[in-house]
């Protein structure tokens, strides 16, 4: 195999998988250590990849509209989030971060919920209003985004410097052990620190995509979560978040629902 034809399969495997791993590649390919992190050099030299400890990771640099996300991996969402309304649905105090993840868990908290929800997100208040007829929602005012439709801004950090939040289900887009919670915009990332500066207890439901992917802007280490729900199932990989003191919840999942 040619030099060009192993780094697009390197490449493939990246934006696939979010991850390749140098002792993975070598079986593979048949070829030595050396060649493969000659590869990860020229490939992270060009932007490309993003070097670690082993191999390479993928560099998330955009945000999906919403429409996509919303569309992507419903069958998978819908499983994960039910393993967060197990640890939620007694609580008093809910902030609900944007995400159609996070969307999916309003849809299915139980009827009876009667705690107060916080979002940031339009959708999710209008969902959680009309969903739960026995909860308080209240929505942070701002500036809206277009591709992301969520409030942002100034004023949005304002308002969540003054909450004390009881239970805060994190949207996340990248995060890894060495590299933390990681976002495409640096407004985003400054948002999501305030976020969870001022919240008690941390939740993130990822699908195992997100695990292992990196993007620009850094906002918190990976230790402030306290609970990852992830269907990732591989525990070299789960272990590694459980080292830096995140209790993870595994569920499995058919991931029968394709990536759009």
């Amino acid at each position: 195999m040619l030099k060009k034809e192993r780094q697009i399969y390197i490449l493939k495997k990246v934006n696939r998988d979010g991850r390749a791993i140098t002792n993975d590649l070598t079986e593979e390919l048949g070829v030595a250590e050396d060649t493969i992190r000659k590869d990860f050099q020229e490939l992270t030299a060009k932007g490309l990849v993003r070097r670690v400890h082993g191999g390479v990771l993928r560099i998330e640099s955009s945000v999906l509209q919403y429409k996509e996300r919303l569309i992507s991996n419903t069958a998978v969402k819908e499983e994960l989030v039910k393993e967060a309304v197990k640890l939620v649905a007694d609580k008093h105090m809910l902030y609900i971060d944007g995400g159609t993840t996070n969307l999916k868990l309003a849809e299915a908290l139980p009827a009876a919920f009667k705690g107060r929800i916080i979002t940031n997100s339009p959708t999710t208040a209008l969902i959680a209003a009309t969903h739960l007829p026995n909860a308080e929602v209240n929505i942070i005012g701002g500036r809206l985004d277009p591709v992301s439709l969520v409030i942002k801004g100034a004023s949005a950090v304002e308002q969540i410097q003054a909450l004390n939040i009881e239970c805060c289900i994190l949207g996340v887009s990248s995060l890894t052990p060495e590299n933390g919670i990681t976002f495409p915009s640096s407004g985003e990332a400054t948002l999501k620190k305030i976020l969870v500066e001022h919240s008690n207890q941390v939740i993130v439901i990822a699908n195992k995509e997100k695990l292992g992917s990196i993007a620009t802007f850094f906002s918190c280490d990976i230790s402030e979560i306290d609970y990852l729900i992830t269907n990732e199932a591989d525990l070299s990989i789960t272990d590694q978040y459980q080292k830096k003191g995140v209790k993870v919840i595994v569920h499995e999942t058919s991931d029968k629902n394709p990536q759009n």
